[in-house]
């Protein structure tokens, strides 16, 4: 799928410890309606099914309707929204949100429980909201998607999180590994486990959402630390996106990650799935070595 992407803004009403944008309500950074709307012009027609947008939180910015109101202009088949979902906890807002043709949302969900989640997110309260902003969409007929970053503080309840998460009735889940960049790299020691430490935590999750038929897929983690669960990585050939972040137009993301947030070491050289893996988080190694890393051979 051809996914045209927008980062609206980094603005954001949490500040989670591990942000890879170092979103909060006070940041100033969002992009201009006029450049968006141009951006989304010269991409009509082109091929894209779907147009994804996300932040720091797109729906705490004055502009929001009348970002949706141009995306709708266009006639892009699908709207995507990346959200934390609290606005989306008053129904009129979440049904308005809808009714411009939001039909795909992908809700943050960090931990088990209202401590564990709104200590991730500094906010007291929105882990409540969350929950209520995705009854409310999926009453309306939108589906949810939810994503789940692994942290040190939620690495033993994953299973838990997964499961909260399907009784909900999302139809996806999304579990992503530790980017150790912006607010997740200043709190680093706080926040992000080895690889070695959570691999058994997530596959059991993965084996959970299984069983119960839901959609599974894993993102940011090297392919070799995973094994056989390497089939639940998300395909970047088959989900393409272009993307508008601030005024740079990256033309694809898997392609820019691979050459600018990750590297390739040793264990790499002779792995099979390099090419498809890009290596790991270059912030990652700042502190850990290739240790724990092996190639991939058959």
């Amino acid at each position: 799928m051809k996914n045209l992407s927008i980062h609206l803004t980094d603005q954001c009403n949490n500040s989670c410890k591990f942000c890879v944008v170092n979103s909060h309500q006070e940041a100033k950074e969002r992009v201009n309606r006029k450049v968006v709307y141009n951006y989304l012009k010269s991409n009509a027609n082109k091929g894209f099914q779907r147009v994804n947008i996300h932040g720091g939180e797109p729906t705490c910015i004055p502009e929001f309707f009348e970002f949706l109101n141009d995306v709708k202009e266009f006639n892009y088949p699908e709207v995507s929204l990346q959200t934390n979902a609290r606005l989306l906890s008053d129904m009129e807002f979440a049904k308005k949100v809808v009714d411009l043709g939001v039909s795909l949302f992908v809700v943050s969900m960090h931990g088990k429980d209202a401590k564990q989640h709104d200590y991730l997110t500094s906010i007291e309260g929105s882990y409540d909201e969350a929950v209520q902003g995705i009854k409310n969409v999926l009453s309306l007929g939108a589906r949810v998607r939810t994503n789940t970053v692994v942290c040190k503080q939620n690495k033993d309840d994953l299973i838990e999180i997964v499961n909260n998460c399907m009784d909900l009735g999302v139809y996806h889940i999304n579990i992503s590994g530790m980017h150790p960049t912006g607010k997740a790299l200043t709190n680093y020691e706080v926040v992000t486990p080895r690889y070695n430490e959570i691999m058994t935590q997530v596959k059991a999750a993965v084996d959970d959402v299984a069983k119960r038929g839901v959609v599974c897929t894993l993102e940011g983690f090297p392919y070799c630390v995973l094994g056989e669960y390497t089939k639940y990585c998300i395909n970047w050939e088959e989900e393409q996106y272009k993307l508008l972040f601030r005024t740079t137009i990256i033309e694809d993301y898997d392609t820019f990650m691979r050459g600018q947030e990750r590297k390739l070491g040793k264990p790499c050289k002779s792995c099979i799935e390099a090419d498809k893996c890009g290596g790991v988080y270059k912030e990652y190694l700042l502190f850990n070595n290739w240790d724990e890393f092996s190639s991939i051979t058959k």
